[in-house]
Parts: structure tokens; C-alpha cells; sequence
């Protein structure tokens, strides 16, 4: 079993990192090993993959059933890395994801 350490994870920026850097915006505090934070680089990659399908359809404005799907699959992603942080968090960053309301 890999040594479990603190990091610091900004989702707008999603930065990852093992140190807090205050102003940098809200940070949820973890406690992970190198498996962990390489499942949390997959959800931020495929939350970007949806991210960047849906802004295609912009250019496309009657095709708003391929747009819903993009923008599901975004959701959805962005679900999973919340529950993810939630999961590893320290109880400080639990309590920051119940007052979202969005893991309910």
C-alpha cells in the first residue's frame, strides 16, 4: 500500500497540489495515495473531453440533442470528482461539499 499524503485540489483550476496556496481559490484538502490522485487526473481529463465537445456545438445551435449530451457527460464527470474529493477529504472539505448540496 502506497504512503498516503495531503493535497490541496482547486476544481476550477484543477490544480493539485501538496501544499495550500492561499488566494488561489477554494481549495479542498485530501488525503491520498499515487493511485488516487492519478484517478483524480482521469476525471479532470475526462470532464475537459466533455468540456471541449460541447463548446464544438456552439457552432451548430439546432443540434441542441448532441449539446445536452456534452453537457450531461460534463456534469456527470464533475459529480464524480466531487464525490472523489468527498471520499478522501478530511472533514473540513466534507463539510465544504455538503454546504454545495451537490452529492445529495
Amino acid at each position: 500500500m502506497a504512503d498516503k499524503k495531503h493535497y490541496f485540489i482547486t476544481v476550477d483550476t484543477q490544480d493539485i497540489r501538496e501544499f495550500s496556496v492561499p488566494g488561489s481559490g477554494v481549495e479542498y484538502e485530501i488525503i491520498a495515495d499515487t493511485s488516487d490522485i492519478e484517478e483524480m487526473k482521469k476525471l479532470f481529463m475526462n470532464k475537459d473531453k466533455y468540456a471541449v465537445n460541447a463548446v464544438e456545438y456552439l457552432a451548430k445551435p439546432f443540434d441542441e440533442w448532441g449539446a445536452d449530451d456534452e453537457r450531461d457527460g460534463y456534469s456527470e464527470y464533475l459529480v464524480k470528482i466531487y464525490q472523489e474529493l468527498y471520499r478522501l477529504g478530511t472533514i473540513e472539505t466534507k463539510a465544504k461539499i455538503d454546504e454545495l448540496g451537490i452529492l445529495k
